[in-house]
C-alpha cells in the first residue's frame, strides 16, 4: 500500500486559493476584472434608470462640458426605423418615445406623429415589469405630458406616474422617488433641450441647454449614487434621447443622418451588442448608421438586467446591450431573405409569425424564407435568450378605389392577399382595425374575386368599376354598397368600345376629372378613355414615356395601381413598393418620387 505524500497545510491553501482565481476568468474574455466585478454583484438588488434628453443631438455632446455625462460608456445609436421598410417612422418624439419604452418600431407600436389620439398597440416595459412580477416598483416622469398618452393602457402599471412640468420639476420628481420611494425602474424625461433646439436652433443657447441638462442628470445621479452607498443595489443607468436634428438645429422628423443618429449612454460596460459596430449591414444608408446600436435596444436592456426573461411572442427588435448577445442589426437582406450579426457559435432559432420556421447556425447569418407566405410577415430570432425582429410585406398594392361620399375622405387600397385597407384622407392615415379581409362581408358580390383584382376607379352616378386579371369585370353600386347584379362580365367592345383586345393587361385604371379615363396595360403602354363619348379615343395604345407622362416613362412596367386623389393630385404605386405623387395641373410627376410606401409617406399603409 503506498503512502500519499504530505502536502503542508500552507501549499494546500495556496492550491484553493490559486484554484479560486482560475475560476474567475472565461477563456472568451477580454476584461476579467470586470467579470468578477459584475459577478460580485450578483447578490445585489437590481435597479434602472433610464433618463431620456429629448432632442440632444449626439455630436454635440464632445464639444460641450457634460462631466456628468462624461462618466458613462456613449455610444452612437439610430432612431426612426429602417428606411424604406414597415419600420420607418418619422424621427419626431410621439414615434421615438413609444420605440424607447416599448423596444419596437412604428410597425408594431403604431404611433406616427405626436398627436395624442394615438395609443401604442403593444405593452411597455412597465407592463412587462409588472406581468413579471406586481412587486417591482415603478415610476416614470414625463415632462413631456403626451408619452404617458401614448401608453395610456399601461398607466396603471406605473406605481408613480408624473406628467407636466419643466426639467427643475422632473429632477425634483426623480430625486423624491429615489429618496422616499424604492423604484426598481424609474423613466426620467428632460424636455428643454429640444425646446431650445426648436426656438434657436444649433448654437450657445442650444450648447447652454446641454449643459444644464448634464448638471440636472448629476443630481439625479447623485441621488442614485447615494442608494448604491447605503443599499444593497446595482443601478443600470441608461441614457439616450427620441431623435436627431436637421442640419440647423431647429426641427426634425425626417430621414436624414442628423436626425436618425442619437446616443445610447450606460454606466457599465455592455456586451458585444454595445461594443459592436456591424459594418457588414447589407443597407448601408445614412453612413452605415443602421450598424450601430437601435433606439429599440433600451428596453430588452432594462428586463435583462432586472432579471426579466424576454419572451419570444413579444418580439421585441432588438438585443440587450447586458448580459449574453443576441444577434445583431437583423434586417431583410431582400424580400425574403433575413440578415444578422452573430458574436458567438451555436444556433439560432426562427420563428415566422409566431409559428417555429427554423434552426440555423448563429454564424450562417442569414436565412432564406423559401415558403414566405403573402402578405405581412413578422420574423424573430432567438439567439442566447434574446430576440430580435423584423416585419416584412411582400402584399402589393393592385387596385386603388376613391370613394364617393360627401366629405371626399376616404380611398380603399385592395392587396394580393386578399385584403383591404380603408384610408382617411383628411387625417392622411389607415383607419384603425385595418387591413381587413376582402369578402363579401365587407365588400358584397366582390368577395370571391378578392384574388383577381387588377385595378379599380371611381365612375360617375355613383358606380364604381373592378376589373379583373381574366379579362372581366364588375360595376359597383357605392350608394347600394354592393356589386351590381349580374356582374363580372366579360370586356367586349360592345360595353367598352376599344378596349377588348387588352382585357386581361389591365394594370391600373384614374378617372382624370370626369373628362378621361386612363387605363395603364402590363406591357408599358396606355389608352386614353373618352368619358364623353364612352369608347378609347383614337390612336392608341401609346407608350408610357417621358414625353407622355413626365417623370413616369422609367417606371411605365413597374406600375400596380394608381388611385385619383383630387382635382390636383393623382398617385401611382409600383410594384416594389414605392409610390409617384402625380400633378394633374402641371401634367408631370412631383420631384423627388419615387418614395417608399411606409408609415411616414402612407400612415398604416
Amino acid at each position: 500500500m503506498k503512502k500519499r505524500p504530505f502536502i503542508p497545510m500552507f501549499v494546500c491553501l495556496f492550491l484553493v486559493a490559486l484554484l479560486s482565481c482560475q475560476n474567475d476568468f472565461d477563456s472568451n474574455d477580454t476584461n476579467p476584472k470586470s467579470q468578477r466585478k459584475t459577478a460580485g454583484k450578483s447578490d445585489k438588488k437590481k435597479k434602472v434608470l433610464l433618463v431620456g434628453i429629448d432632442g440632444l443631438q449626439f455630436e454635440k455632446i464632445n464639444g460641450t462640458a457634460t462631466p456628468n455625462l462624461d462618466k458613462l460608456n456613449i455610444k452612437k445609436g439610430f432612431s426612426g426605423g429602417i428606411s424604406g421598410t414597415r419600420s420607418e417612422q418619422k424621427t419626431k418624439s410621439g414615434p421615438g418615445w413609444t420605440t424607447i419604452l416599448t423596444g419596437v418600431w412604428i410597425d408594431q407600436h403604431g404611433v406616427p406623429d405626436n398627436s395624442t389620439s394615438h395609443t401604442s398597440k403593444v405593452p411597455s416595459v412597465f407592463k412587462y415589469i409588472k406581468q413579471h412580477n406586481r412587486n417591482l416598483e415603478t415610476a416614470s416622469v414625463a415632462t413631456w405630458a403626451p408619452i404617458h398618452d401614448f401608453l395610456r393602457n399601461d398607466l396603471s402599471d406605473i406605481d408613480y406616474p408624473y406628467k407636466g412640468g419643466n426639467d427643475d420639476t422632473a429632477v425634483h420628481r426623480a430625486v423624491s422617488e429615489l429618496t422616499n420611494h424604492n423604484p426598481d425602474f424609474l423613466f426620467v424625461h428632460l424636455d428643454e433641450v429640444d425646446v431650445v433646439g426648436h426656438s434657436s436652433g444649433f448654437g450657445a443657447s442650444y450648447d447652454a441647454a446641454i449643459r444644464r441638462a448634464d448638471s440636472r442628470f448629476g443630481t439625479i445621479m447623485t441621488a442614485v449614487e447615494q442608494r448604491m452607498n447605503t443599499k444593497n443595489e446595482d443601478w443600470l443607468v441608461l441614457v439616450t434621447t427620441d431623435h436627431g436634428r436637421e442640419s440647423s438645429g431647429y426641427n426634425h422628423g425626417s430621414q436624414t443622418t442628423s436626425e436618425k443618429v442619437i446616443f445610447i449612454g450606460m454606466n457599465q460596460a455592455g456586451n458585444a451588442a454595445f461594443t459592436t459596430f456591424v459594418n457588414t449591414v447589407p443597407n448601408q444608408g445614412f453612413g452605415g448608421v443602421y450598424g450601430a446600436i437601435p433606439q429599440t435596444a433600451l428596453i430588452p436592456t432594462a428586463l435583462t438586467h432586472l432579471g426579466v426573461p424576454i419572451r419570444k411572442d413579444w418580439q421585441l427588435t432588438s438585443s440587450s446591450l447586458v448580459g449574453n448577445a443576441g444577434v445583431l442589426a437583423l434586417m431583410m437582406k431582400n424580400a425574403n431573405t433575413l440578415y444578422w450579426n452573430a458574436n458567438g457559435g451555436g444556433s439560432v432559432s426562427i420563428y415566422r409569425n409566431g409559428q417555429f420556421l427554423a434552426t440555423t447556425a448563429a454564424s450562417a447569418q442569414e436565412y432564406t424564407d423559401t415558403t414566405q407566405p403573402k402578405g405581412v410577415n413578422n420574423y424573430t430570432v432567438v439567439y442566447n435568450g434574446q430576440t430580435a425582429s423584423v416585419s416584412t410585406n411582400n402584399a402589393n398594392i393592385i387596385a386603388c378605389l376613391d370613394w364617393n361620399d360627401t366629405l371626399n375622405n376616404r380611398a380603399y387600397f385592395f392587396k394580393d392577399d386578399a385584403s383591404y385597407i380603408r384610408y382617411n384622407k383628411l387625417a392622411d392615415k389607415a383607419d384603425s382595425g385595418y387591413p381587413k379581409p376582402t369578402n363579401n362581408s365587407a365588400w358584397p358580390g366582390l368577395g370571391a374575386y378578392a384574388n383577381n383584382l387588377s385595378a379599380a376607379f371611381k365612375w360617375h352616378n355613383h358606380k364604381a368599376y373592378f376589373f379583373l386579371n381574366d379579362g372581366r369585370y364588375l360595376r359597383y353600386d357605392m350608394n347600394a354598397d354592393k356589386v351590381d347584379s349580374g356582374y363580372p362580365v366579360a370586356i367586349t367592345n360592345s360595353n367598352w368600345p376599344g378596349l377588348a383586345a387588352y382585357k386581361d393587361k389591365i394594370i391600373a385604371a384614374i378617372n382624370w376629372n370626369n373628362s378621361k379615363a386612363y387605363f395603364f396595360l402590363n406591357d408599358g403602354s396606355y389608352l386614353r378613355y373618352s368619358i364623353s363619348s364612352d369608347r378609347v379615343d383614337t390612336g392608341y395604345p401609346k407608350p408610357i414615356t417621358n414625353s407622355s407622362w413626365p417623370g413616369l416613362g422609367a417606371y411605365a412596367q413597374k406600375i400596380s395601381a394608381a388611385v385619383d386623389w383630387n382635382t390636383t393630385y393623382c398617385y401611382f404605386f409600383l410594384n416594389d413598393k414605392t409610390y409617384i405623387k402625380y400633378n394633374k395641373i402641371t401634367d408631370k410627376a412631383v420631384s423627388g418620387y419615387p418614395l417608399p410606401v411606409n408609415g411616414s409617406t402612407w400612415p398604416g399603409l
